[in-house]
């Protein structure tokens, strides 16, 4: 199960940083069309959007990397990840968006903390 856990959690991150970064999806803050679009509906510095970036991919990364190395510290990175959801979670609320679109943002915060909670 852990190991299903780890798998979605990066690939949800890739897809969405990578994948699907410039694409419009039914999830974006606001009337937003990229990912860059939505940091700047929620007023955020530009580098916010490159440091939250950095850290969701590194985070998602050494978790997925746990599977083969046993060293990586994959809790805290997940911990890292929650705090991450956490915030957009806030975000959304800060635009008055309807809650669906937090929708992504809390399933990934539960996987989380399902992986926390092994």
């Amino acid at each position: 199960m852990l190991l299903l856990l780890k798998t979605i959690i990066f690939l949800g991150v890739i897809n969405v940083w990578f994948i699907r970064r410039k694409s419009s999806t039914k999830w974006r803050g606001g009337d937003a069309i990229t990912l860059k679009d939505e940091f700047k509906i929620y007023a955020l510095p530009n580098w916010v959007f490159y440091f939250v970036g950095v850290a969701k991919v590194l985070s998602a990364l050494l978790i997925f990397s746990s599977i083969w190395i046993e060293q990586i510290p994959y809790k805290f990175f997940a911990l890292i990840l929650c705090f991450l959801m956490l915030f957009a979670i806030l975000m959304h609320m800060k635009i008055r968006d309807e809650i669906m679109k937090s929708i992504p943002a809390f399933s990934m915060l539960l996987i989380l903390i399902m992986v926390l909670n092994t």
